[in-house]
């Protein structure tokens, strides 16, 4: 299941240079700072059409994009048509996994506009193993009025399998970087060790040292980390929050013995920092950028 969604985490965000791409709703425009839920609807009967490959932006804006990627699976009874789609006023969401012999489903929880993003909130349920391969997918239709909105993906399981790709392309690099601001003034400096605990990324500094302060100040960031072939590389933006939780910064030294002689879980310098609200950008010379969030 975790390689299934390791696959998955490539597919679903916006490639480099393109478009930018978790019920009853308002239809008033939304501050930037507030959540609000979207009306949407399930596609029904329809599949995806094994010839093609899936578009790194899970929108789908046009009728011909969308019947080059998916058919018509027409059955028997009232609900066997498939949804009515009008590409002149609504647009489609598409969630696709890599095929599997496993029973998997989807299912659309809720969607919600924030500024110039729309979260999108699914399940993902696996059943027993069966004799054949299928290609789970979910698709939902949306109001054209949120169309340019890049569309960031909430689900528990999907976020877990980034972080751990994110940490182990840290551990891969070795050192990366990290910068801050002290207000006009970018600052950038080598950090060594990250880590995940109880579902969550860590990093660890001093809080006497001018990284933390600016840190405390401004908790927004961006890392970027080189691996060694020096031709793939990957940026990450989001905020920092400290965190006191004398257990979690216990965890964190002892898998960083080294650490143990510079800080002590319960000293007053010793600051976890934990990564929130991320947006991962994985760069290559050789392939476009695959944008994931967590």
């Amino acid at each position: 299941m975790k390689q299934m969604l390791f696959a998955f985490a490539a597919l679903v965000f916006a490639a480099c240079g393109g478009q930018q791409s978790t019920v009853p709703a308002s239809e008033e425009p939304v501050s930037a700072g507030e959540r609000q839920e979207v009306t949407f609807e399930v596609a029904r009967n329809y599949f995806f059409n094994n010839d093609q490959q899936l578009p790194l932006d899970p929108r789908i804006t046009t009728a011909e994009s969308f019947n080059q990627l998916f058919g018509m699976a027409t059955t028997m009874g009232e609900e066997g048509n498939p949804t009515e789609i009008d590409f002149d006023k609504q647009f489609v969401v598409a969630v696709v996994l890599p095929q599997t012999d496993v029973q998997t489903e989807i299912t659309p929880v809720k969607v919600e506009s924030q500024g110039e993003k729309l979260y999108y909130s699914f399940d993902i349920t696996t059943g027993e193993k069966q004799s054949f391969t299928t290609r789970p997918m979910a698709l939902i239709i949306l109001d054209k009025q949120y169309e340019g909105k890049e569309v960031v993906f909430v689900n528990e399981q999907l976020r877990q399998a980034t972080m751990e790709e994110v940490q182990a392309y840290l551990k891969e690099c070795g050192a990366f970087f990290i910068a801050t601001t002290d207000g006009d003034q970018p600052h950038v400096r080598p950090f060594g060790v990250s880590e995940i605990m109880e579902g969550n990324l860590y990093l660890l500094t001093g809080k006497v040292k001018d990284v933390y302060k600016q840190m405390a100040a401004n908790g927004k960031f961006e890392i970027c980390a080189l691996k060694p072939s020096n031709a793939e590389w990957m940026r990450i933006t989001g905020t920092l929050t400290t965190i006191e939780t004398i257990s979690l910064k216990e965890e964190f030294l002892n898998r960083n013995e080294d650490l143990k002689f510079i800080y002590k879980a319960d000293d007053d310098n010793i600051a976890l920092m934990q990564i929130t609200d991320a947006t991962v950008r994985f760069c290559s010379f050789a392939a476009p950028e695959r944008r994931v969030h967590f």
